[in-house]
């Protein structure tokens, strides 16, 4: 059963929800969803020194306390678990909190 994002507001509670999706994937290593994302950034023509993701970088987007997350591996993780990465982009912008304004630019006189 894939998690339900409904609701989730903070990074930690995206982490709890695709620790639950990496066991309804049956609990493949680190390691192994590591080795799917480089295939699948392989098939989309990413270069090869910018396609697998270190291990560690894998395992920390499944930890409680972060204060970012990149959208990008988790869209990758997500799809490397067989799920739909839209609502769990979608998830993330929600627990990222709102943009930052760019700042304004200074005009010269």
């Amino acid at each position: 059963m894939i998690p339900d994002l409904a609701g989730v507001c903070t990074l930690d509670g995206l982490a709890e929800r695709l620790t639950l999706l990496r066991q309804d994937a049956g609990s493949p290593s680190y390691t192994t969803i590591t080795r799917r994302i480089g295939a699948a950034r392989a098939a989309r023509g990413v270069p090869a020194e910018e396609r697998a993701p270190g291990r560690i970088t894998v395992y920390d987007c499944f930890r409680t306390g972060r204060r970012r997350m990149d959208v990008e591996l988790l869209s990758d993780i997500v799809q490397a678990l067989g799920a739909d990465p839209g609502p769990w982009r979608r998830a993330h912008r929600a627990a990222s909190g709102p943009a930052l304004p760019l700042p304004s630019t200074v005009r010269r006189r």
